[in-house]
C-alpha cells in the first residue's frame, strides 16, 4: 500500500516539473504570441514581435522589433509604428499573479508614421478601428488570457513622430516631430488594470497626444484637427487617472474634455443658428402672406 502511495506521489510530482519545465521553455513564445494578438486586436491591423525574453528567476522581461503595420493602403512606408526595444523588472511572484504589478516600464526607439493617401489616413483607420475596441463594438479577444498589469512608471525615449505631408511631394512635404521622452504615471491604477491590448492604445494615445502638442506649427492644422477629433473619441487617458509627461518637464494636454467642450459649444451654436433660421423663415412667411394678400387686394380691384 505504501508503494502504491510512493508510486502515485512520485508520478504527480514528475507531472508537475515536466509541466513547469515546459512552460519554461515555451514561456518566452507565450509572451511574443500574446503581445502580438493582443495588439493586432486593439489596433485592427497586423503586428509583429521580433523576440520576447523572460526571465523567471531574474524577475525580467524584454522585447525587441515590434511594430504596427500601415493599414491597408498605398502608403509610403510598412509600419505605422516600430518600437526598437522595451524592458521591465518584476519580482517572480508578481509574473504568476492575475495582475502583474510593474514599478517602471521602459520603451526606448519609437517611431510612428502618419501619412494621408488620398481621402484616407492611415491614423483615421487606426483611430477608428481603436475606438471600435474600445466602445466595446468589438468585444474582447476571448482567446486573450485574463493576466492583467498595473504599471506605475510607464517611460518612452527617443520618440520620432513622422508626418509625411503630400505623398508625391517628396522630402519637402516631409516633417519630423522629435520627442525626447513621454512619461506615463500609473497606468492601470484607476481601478481597472489594464491588459496588453490596452496598454498598445494608451502608448498609441500618449504618443499621437504629444505629437499635437509638441508639432506646434509643424503639424499643418487639418491633420492636427483630425488627429484631436479622433482622439477625443476615445476614452480619454486623464479620465483613467493616467499622467502624462513630457521630458522637459511640460503636462501633455490630452483631447477628450476639450475636444467635448468644443463639440458642446458647437451644438450650442448650431442650436441657435437653427433658432435664428426659424424664426428669420417665420418672418418671411409672414411677409410672403402679406404680399400674397396685397395681390389678392389689387386682383379684386381690377375685377372691379
Amino acid at each position: 500500500m505504501k508503494k502504491w502511495i510512493i508510486t502515485i506521489a512520485a508520478v504527480v510530482v514528475l507531472v508537475l516539473v515536466a509541466a513547469v519545465a515546459g512552460t519554461l521553455i515555451y514561456i518566452d513564445a507565450i509572451a511574443k504570441q500574446g503581445v502580438e494578438r493582443g495588439s493586432s486586436y486593439a489596433l485592427g491591423v497586423p503586428t509583429s514581435l521580433d523576440s520576447a525574453d523572460v526571465g523567471v528567476l531574474s524577475g525580467e522581461f524584454s522585447l525587441a522589433g515590434f511594430e504596427v503595420d500601415n493599414p491597408q493602403g498605398d502608403y509610403t512606408t510598412d509600419d505605422f509604428l516600430k518600437l526598437a526595444d522595451g524592458n521591465v523588472a518584476v519580482t517572480l511572484g508578481t509574473l504568476m499573479k492575475d495582475t502583474v504589478e510593474i514599478p517602471t516600464l521602459t520603451l526606448d526607439g519609437l517611431s510612428m508614421n502618419l501619412e494621408r493617401k488620398g481621402a484616407k489616413a492611415n491614423y483615421q483607420v487606426i483611430l477608428d478601428n481603436l475606438k471600435r475596441f474600445e466602445t466595446g463594438e468589438k468585444p474582447a479577444d476571448p482567446e486573450q488570457p485574463a493576466k492583467k498589469f498595473v504599471i506605475r512608471t510607464l517611460q518612452i525615449r527617443n520618440v520620432n513622430v513622422h508626418v509625411d505631408l503630400v505623398p508625391v511631394g517628396g522630402t519637402l512635404t516631409q516633417v519630423d516631430v522629435p520627442i525626447d521622452e513621454i512619461k506615463l504615471q500609473d497606468v492601470g491604477t484607476g481601478g481597472k488594470p489594464v491588459k496588453l491590448s490596452d496598454l498598445t492604445g494608451v502608448i498609441l494615445k500618449a504618443v499621437m497626444n504629444a505629437a499635437v502638442q509638441k508639432g506646434g506649427d509643424l503639424i499643418p492644422d487639418d491633420i492636427a484637427g483630425e488627429l484631436t477629433a479622433g482622439l477625443s473619441q476615445l476614452q480619454d487617458l486623464g479620465d483613467q487617472g493616467i499622467e502624462v509627461l513630457l521630458g522637459d518637464g511640460g503636462v501633455v494636454k490630452t483631447v477628450g474634455k476639450t475636444a467635448e467642450e468644443l463639440g458642446q459649444k458647437a451644438d450650442e451654436a448650431a442650436r441657435q443658428i437653427g433658432e435664428g433660421a426659424e424664426k428669420i423663415g417665420d418672418e418671411a412667411k409672414k411677409i410672403g402672406e402679406g404680399i400674397g394678400d396685397i395681390f389678392k387686394k389689387d386682383k379684386k380691384d381690377d375685377d372691379n
